[in-house]
């Protein structure tokens, strides 16, 4: 008999998915090679989750996002730095996350019945962690998941307000290198600076790897072309790129990118424009630095006053 899927959860997190116990546990027992995991990458609110939720339903994956306490037992630290790099690497760390992979797999396999023979993982603090992840998978490949980063930093600022985050450092984001310096400045200001810091040290730690292992989409383009994408990124990485493959993938999303011209006022929006203008235009989102804000679409105006 099945067990229902909310009490399946709430096991899985309490004996497995958050509990150090069972994670150090597993991490003595002896496993086997991990083959080339999938680490999907991207500042917070880039669409990383609904790219790892979709993307992890293909029959040769094992999907085990976020996994925040699989990377970091400190993970609740308000304080503790995000980039890691080959010199934070321990031991038993190591030999921890490789063991739990690898009988994750092993569980994913036996439990749906296929052979998820591949791992992946959506946590955007290792978008941070670049380094730290290849040296203990040395082959492991990448996806970068690309927004603009005025819809980047709304979002962040409307979770921030919706789940009363005011009081947490950055909102519990990853929190990159100098965050100390302006965590408590204006918010749109603040998360500006985060999201340009982020994509600075992820775009300096790719551009080391070779292409054939680092997939870049836009989150623009996903939303549009997601089944296409999909496709391209099975067959890059190696995994089944076939019309059954695929065929669990939609083939497009709804437009998340149109609030922000309409949630942010023009003071925000001129907070915002000094941080987040030199990377709009490296990624192609805007032609001069001068930008002007969009006019408002009627139609997804009204469909914002709907929600």
């Amino acid at each position: 008999m099945r067990v229902p899927g909310k009490i399946e959860r709430v096991l899985w997190y309490s004996l497995w998915g958050r509990n150090p116990l069972t994670l150090a546990l597993i991490g003595l027992l002896p496993h086997g090679r991990i083959d080339r995991p999938i680490f999907i990458l991207g500042s917070p609110r880039s669409g990383t989750s609904v790219f790892s939720r979709l993307f992890g339903a293909h029959r040769e994956l094992a999907n085990w996002s976020e996994g925040h306490f699989l990377f970091d037992p400190r993970y609740r630290n308000q304080t503790n730095e995000h980039r890691w790099t080959e010199k934070d690497v321990t031991r038993f760390g190591a030999r921890r996350l490789r063991s739990n992979i690898y009988w994750y797999c092993r569980y994913v396999s036996m439990r749906q019945r296929v052979n998820a023979h591949r791992f992946t993982n959506k946590l955007p603090r290792n978008t941070l962690r670049v380094p730290w992840l290849l040296s203990i998978f040395p082959d492991a490949q990448f996806v970068h998941i690309i927004r603009d980063g005025r819809a980047v930093v709304r979002s962040m600022i409307r979770v921030m307000e919706k789940q009363g985050k005011q009081d947490r450092t950055l909102a519990d984001f990853a929190r990159p290198p100098g965050w100390q310096e302006y965590f408590q400045a204006d918010p749109y200001e603040a998360h500006a600076r985060q999201w340009a810091g982020i994509e600075e040290i992820v775009q300096g730690d790719l551009a080391a790897i070779s292409p054939d292992r680092v997939f870049r989409v836009k989150y623009e383009e996903f939303i549009v072309e997601t089944r296409e994408i999909m496709r391209r990124l099975c067959r890059q990485f190696g995994l089944a790129s076939d019309d059954r493959a695929v065929a669990c993938y939609p083939e497009h999303l709804e437009n998340r990118n149109v609030k922000w011209p309409t949630e942010c006022t023009p003071g925000q929006i001129e907070t915002m424009r000094p941080w987040v203008t030199p990377l709009l235009l490296r990624y192609g989102y805007e032609a001069r630095e001068d930008w002007t804000v969009p006019a408002p679409n009627p139609r997804a105006a009204a469909a914002i006053a709907g929600e």
